[in-house]
C-alpha cells in the first residue's frame, strides 16, 4: 500500500521532469545549430527529422535526470505537508521506501540499456548522415583518410585511403602492414574483402632485411572484426561488444553504455536517500541541481580517466561507484 502511494506520487512529476529534460536538451541542439540551418537555408522538415533522430539520444539522458526530478520532488511534497514526520512517528522505517524506489529505477535502466543498445545506434548513423547533407550538401563518400587499426596481437595496419568499390568491399591506397614480428608490408593498393586485407603487388622487408615481394598477399582479421566506419555511437551493441575485442578504443564506448544504464539506479538510490533525509522541502530543488551536476562532472571526468592504462576503459564506472558509495553510505545513516 505504502509502495503504490509513493508510485503514485513519483509517476507524475517523472512524466514532467522527462519532458522538461527533453524540452531543455532539443532547445540546446537547436540552438547550437541554428547558424547552420539559417547559413544553408534548411528545410524545415530537416530540422524536424534531425530532432527526431536525434530523440534517442535525448531520451538515454532525459529518462535519468527526470527520474531524480521525480523523486526528490514527489518526496519533498511529503515533507511539506508532514507526511514522512507521521510515517516515522508511526514506526514506519524510510528503508522500507527504498525497494520501490530501487524497483522502478530498475525498470527505467532497462529502457535506458534497450535505447542506447539498438535504438539510439540506428538513430544516430542516420542523425550523422542527415547533419553531414546539411552542412556539405550531400551525403558522405564513405571515404576515410589515414586509417589506422591495431587488432590486438595481429600488429598494426595502416591505409592512407580506404572507399566503398561498390561491391560490398572497399579499396585500399598507400597500405603499410606491420606484423608482431616486425616484419614491414607495404603496397600501393588493396582491398578489403571477406573480412581481411588482401595487398596487391606488395613487398614484405623482414626484421633481418631481406626483401620479399607477393601479388597477393591476404592478411586477414579476427573474423568479426570490420574497420569501423561511422562512430561508435552509431553501433549496435553486439557489434561495438565484438569491435571492442580487437580495437582498444572502443572499449570505452562500450563501457559506457552498460555503466550509464546502471547509473540510472545509482542515481535513483542516492535520490531516495536524499529525499527521505530532507527536513525543508525547499531543498529538494537544490539537491535536484547538486545530484545532476556532480554526476556530469564525475562522467566528464571518466572519460579523461580512461586514457590512462591504470584505469582505462573501467573509468566509464567511477560516477556510478562514487553514487553507490554514497548511497550506502546515506542508507546506513537511514536505518
Amino acid at each position: 500500500m505504502l509502495g503504490r502511494y509513493l508510485l503514485r506520487e513519483v509517476l507524475p512529476p517523472y512524466l514532467l521532469g522527462t519532458l522538461l529534460f527533453i524540452a531543455l536538451i532539443t532547445t540546446d541542439l537547436l540552438a547550437s545549430l541554428s547558424g547552420v540551418f539559417l547559413r544553408q537555408g534548411t528545410p524545415l522538415v530537416e530540422v524536424l527529422q534531425i530532432v527526431l533522430y536525434r530523440m534517442p539520444f535525448t531520451l538515454g539522458i532525459a529518462l535519468p535526470l527526470g527520474l531524480v526530478f521525480a523523486i526528490l520532488i514527489g518526496l519533498a511534497r511529503w515533507v511539506r505537508d508532514s507526511e514522512l514526520k507521521a510515517m516515522y512517528a508511526s514506526g514506519v522505517s524510510p528503508l522500507r521506501l527504498l525497494p520501490v524506489l530501487l524497483g522502478l529505477s530498475a525498470v527505467v535502466a532497462g529502457g535506458v540499456l534497450f535505447n542506447a543498445a539498438w535504438l539510439k545506434p540506428e538513430a544516430h548513423a542516420r542523425y550523422e548522415q542527415l547533419l553531414y547533407r546539411v552542412y556539405y550538401g550531400t551525403v558522405p563518400s564513405g571515404v576515410l583518410s589515414n586509417q589506422a587499426y591495431a587488432p590486438e596481437g595481429l600488429g598494426v595496419y595502416f591505409a592512407a585511403r580506404i572507399y566503398p568499390d561498390g561491391q560490398g568491399g572497399g579499396r585500399l591506397e598507400n597500405v603499410r602492414v606491420v606484423e608482431p614480428s616486425g616484419a614491414l608490408w607495404s603496397a600501393a593498393r588493396g582491398v578489403w574483402q571477406d573480412a581481411r586485407w588482401v595487398l596487391e603487388d606488395a613487398y614484405r622487408i623482414n626484421p633481418d632485411g631481406t626483401v620479399e615481394t607477393r601479388s597477393r598477399v591476404p592478411l586477414p582479421f579476427p573474423a568479426q572484426f570490420v574497420p569501423p566506419t561511422t562512430s561508435y555511437e552509431a553501433l549496435p551493441l553486439g557489434e561495438l561488444r565484438e569491435l571492442a575485442r580487437v580495437d582498444p578504443e572502443a572499449r570505452f564506448p562500450l563501457q559506457r553504455r552498460y555503466a550509464d544504464a546502471f547509473g540510472v539506479i545509482a542515481l535513483a538510490w542516492l535520490a531516495g536517500v536524499v529525499g527521505l533525509g530532507l527536513r525543508e522541502a525547499a531543498w529538494a530543488f537544490v539537491a535536484v541541481v547538486l545530484l545532476i551536476f556532480g554526476y556530469f562532472v564525475l562522467w566528464t571526468l571518466a572519460a579523461q580517466l580512461a586514457r590512462f592504462a591504470l584505469v582505462g576503459a573501467y573509468g566509464a564506472w567511477l560516477p556510478n561507484a562514487v553514487y553507490f558509495l554514497l548511497a550506502a553510505w546515506g542508507t546506513r545513516r537511514l536505518a
